[in-house]
């Protein structure tokens, strides 16, 4: 599916309870922001919309300045702690009322390695609203992932962190490159990741 039918729904809410005091998504990471990759990767691409959802301004006021900027329309998660389902059922919320959108693309915040043309294989391989498409790497269905409108009520009744994992599992698998979809979870993760 081209991605000028989709919408790009970057996940950037999270606490970062394991990263310790330090706001993981502003942690330095060659040069910029963690995820300041992210996000100008997936803004370089032509999708239907970009959204983002995160914390509020006064919690991450760096990351809504990135984004605003980029072109993201903001989404505000004020219970993170509520685990990833509350941030895509926010985002899904968003994204309904425009028809046009066929599926989103979930992204995360804390994945900075994954290139443009992963998440293009991604969109490629989603035939149509009712497709479903994760990247694995051969052992687990993960995000970067496609799903499709036909979904978004099971979207919309997600609760807790396990996000959209039992529908990411039965969707076609798309084998990711070896290491892009290693997550930043933790200062450790951080420094091998440099």
């Amino acid at each position: 599916m081209r991605t000028e039918h989709i919408a790009a729904v970057l996940l950037a809410a999270g606490t970062s309870s394991r990263f310790g005091e330090e706001d993981k998504l502003m942690a330095t990471l060659r040069g910029k922001p963690m995820a300041a990759h992210v996000l100008e990767t997936v803004a370089s691409m032509a999708f239907a919309e970009l959204v983002a959802v995160t914390r509020p301004i006064d919690e991450a006021p760096v990351i809504h300045r990135k984004l605003d900027r980029r072109g993201y329309s903001i989404i505000v998660n004020d219970r993170p702690q509520d685990g990833m389902s509350g941030s895509i059922v926010r985002a899904v919320r968003h994204v309904m009322p425009n028809r046009d959108v066929r599926g989103i693309l979930i992204c995360l915040a804390d994945m900075p390695d994954v290139p443009q043309t992963h998440y293009n294989h991604i969109c490629l391989a989603a035939e149509d609203i009712r497709s479903v498409v994760a990247s694995t790497d051969g052992f687990s269905s993960s995000p970067p992932a496609f799903i499709g409108r036909k979904h978004f009520p099971e979207l919309l009744a997600l609760r807790g962190d396990q996000g959209a994992r039992a529908l990411l599992s039965h969707g076609l698998q798309i084998e990711a490159p070896a290491g892009i979809l290693r997550d930043i979870d933790t200062p450790d993760d951080l420094a091998t990741a440099g």
